[in-house]
């Protein structure tokens, strides 16, 4: 009997050492799963978080490039605009370097600077220079018909934007050909008074020595030269816009 007790009470520490065992021997199982579990959800976090910086990387980039793309659009445009409107005033800028070039081969200095007020005026008026066929009426209406040489030689910078007319005979004309804007007339008009007119017209004309003409243009500077006689000539200097044959 005291052996049964005996081996009972070893069973018992047995059974009892073996399911403290047991339950010893899961533990690092489940800590194990816990830390997987643990890992695995940090590293999806770290590649949504790497995705999330990699796409707004990615429009950063495309943002900067259709920036950088506008940017060459616009300078491209800015150049395409400035070259277009070179082209439709490249009469009036030409002008603006002739006409005191010739004030110069005068006699007169480097030449007087062409009057902003007759740029703007032709510029305004592109048009019209030269006014061919209906266009003539339209110039000759923009006429100050109480304007003479007088008021021009007296003080030329109150009418330098505004049309001016008078006729007389053809004293010399010349042609330079092969400017930037194509052919250029060069005419000395003389009126009834024997005032001097020097014309710089943009274009070709039928037009020749002892011709009577009358002619539209705006005055811009006043020069003169020295004449035959050994005396000194004022002319008022204009630039073209229709100059054509006077019955």
């Amino acid at each position: 009997m005291k052996n049964l007790l005996i081996l009972s009470s070893f069973v018992l520490v047995f059974f009892a050492i073996t399911g403290c065992g047991s339950s010893n021997s899961a533990t690092p199982s489940t800590q194990e799963a816990s830390t997987n579990q643990s890992t695995s959800s940090s590293s999806e976090e770290e590649a949504k978080k790497k995705a999330e910086e990699e796409a707004k990387q990615k429009e950063i980039d495309a943002a900067k490039k259709q920036e950088e793309a506008a940017k060459e659009k616009a300078v491209e445009e800015a150049k395409a605009k400035e070259a277009a409107e070179f082209e439709k005033y490249k009469i009036a800028t030409y002008m603006t370097l002739f006409v005191p070039k010739l004030d110069e081969l005068n006699g007169n200095g480097q030449g007087a600077e062409f009057p902003s007020t007759a740029t703007e005026f032709i510029k305004s008026k592109i048009h019209l220079f030269p006014a061919t066929g209906e266009k003539i009426t339209e110039t000759k209406k923009l006429v100050d018909k109480n304007v003479q040489f007088k008021h021009l030689n007296k003080n030329i910078t109150k009418y330098t934007g505004a049309m001016f007319s008078d006729k007389g005979y053809v004293v010399s004309i010349e042609e330079v050909e092969q400017t930037e804007i194509g052919t250029v007339s060069v005419l000395h008009v003389l009126n009834d008074e024997q005032n001097s007119y020097q014309i710089v017209y943009p274009g070709e004309l039928d037009i020749f020595e002892e011709d009577l003409v009358e002619f539209v243009g705006v005055p811009t500077l006043v020069s003169g030269f020295e004449n035959v006689s050994g005396g000194h000539t004022n002319v008022v200097m204009l630039v073209g816009s229709y100059v054509g044959k006077s019955k």
